[in-house]
């Protein structure tokens, strides 16, 4: 068995192996603590009609997700993901670690790696497709949101009657690591919501970090594959607002997220970024969702985080639950510029099968 092999068999077998321990002694401490073990994935389907047309299928994450409770206090998120790297190779993410101290009635402390609640989407869904209301996250978390985030969190939760919540954060920046270089860039996240229904939220969040060198790898967001050929290699002060408002009914279901951000570098000064996202869907006959959407990112010619980009995406889809842990989607995504960059147009066809158990 060669040495690949090994190591994935280690980055496999291990995890589970915790996870079945875990849930084994939760059981043997019953009265002092309970403990959850779900799993979760999909399956997709695609083809791409633009300059060259092709199809392929796709394994996509596949997810472990833990939720002990270890008294009233205390309690234990875990979230592990599997995705395929290329080359036959799988790879193993650590999604969110994090404890959580109920200090006085619904204001808690947290720490260890997390979604950084910069947004709706960001802070209520994980990685489980299952309970995506479309197949793909919107375009702005391809390009600038710091999904991850390794530090200390302040959290309130449902507070009053219009369910009133904050976070406060400090932590890792978009560009750390989650081991050797933590705090080698920080961060200071700052968002509030409230629900004035057990349906509707509204929210609203700062983010603000500041990078040594703009081209290192965004281990925290999953621009990642752009900034490892990002070529500016200088400081860079980024800053970032969000508002979101979701809502979803029994018939409509609505979701909104906007994102406005600015980028400032010694060479090319300050660029302001925009970045708005729309999803409109229609339930029937209780298990049916049609779905649209709009997606629409820019950035400013002078920004080097980013590099200059606009893109729009129309969305137009379908979705059939066979049950709460089994859903199929089917939607069809028209991409296309604002200005003459080098990106066309093209049509995407997208089914996807998502599981829980």
């Amino acid at each position: 068995m060669n040495q690949n092999k090994n190591i994935f068999g280690d980055q496999i077998v291990k995890p589970i192996i915790w996870c079945f321990f875990l849930l084994v002694f939760s059981n043997s401490l019953h009265s002092q603590m309970s403990a959850r073990l779900n799993a979760y994935g999909h399956i997709d389907f695609e083809s791409v009609f633009s300059d060259t047309t092709y199809s392929n299928f796709s394994l996509g994450e596949q997810e472990l997700f833990i939720n002990a409770k270890f008294n009233d206090e205390f309690s234990f998120l875990g979230e592990i993901t599997l995705n395929y790297s290329g080359h036959g190779n799988y790879r193993l993410n650590l999604e969110r670690l994090r404890l959580k101290y109920n200090y006085y009635k619904n204001h808690s402390l947290i720490i260890g790696k997390f979604h950084t609640p910069v947004n709706y989407w960001n802070d209520v869904y994980f990685h489980a497709r299952l309970f995506f209301p479309t197949i793909d996250r919107p375009l702005m978390f391809s390009k600038w949101i710091p999904v991850h985030t390794f530090g200390m969190r302040l959290q309130g939760q449902n507070i009053g009657k219009n369910n009133f919540g904050y976070d406060l954060l400090v932590g890792s920046g978009m560009g750390s690591e989650d081991i050797y270089k933590v705090f080698s860039e920080t961060s200071i996240t700052a968002a509030v919501h409230w629900k004035p229904t057990d349906e509707m939220r509204f929210g609203f969040s700062g983010y603000l970090t500041s990078m040594d060198d703009a081209s290192k790898m965004a281990v925290h967001s999953h621009s990642s594959v752009e900034h490892e050929m990002n070529m500016y290699t200088g400081p860079l002060d980024f800053q970032m607002l969000n508002a979101s408002i979701a809502y979803f009914g029994e018939k409509w279901e609505v979701l909104n997220e906007f994102s406005f951000n600015r980028t400032k570098t010694d060479t090319l000064g300050v660029s302001n970024n925009i970045s708005n996202y729309t999803y409109v869907g229609r339930r029937f006959l209780e298990k049916n969702v049609v779905f649209t959407g709009f997606d629409v990112l820019y950035t400013g010619e002078n920004d080097l985080h980013t590099y200059p980009y606009d893109r729009m995406k129309f969305i137009l889809g379908y979705k059939y639950e066979y049950s709460e842990r089994l859903n199929l989607k089917a939607q069809l995504e028209y991409y296309t510029n604002m200005n003459d960059h080098s990106l066309g147009s093209k049509y995407e066809f997208k089914i996807q099968m998502s599981y829980g158990l």
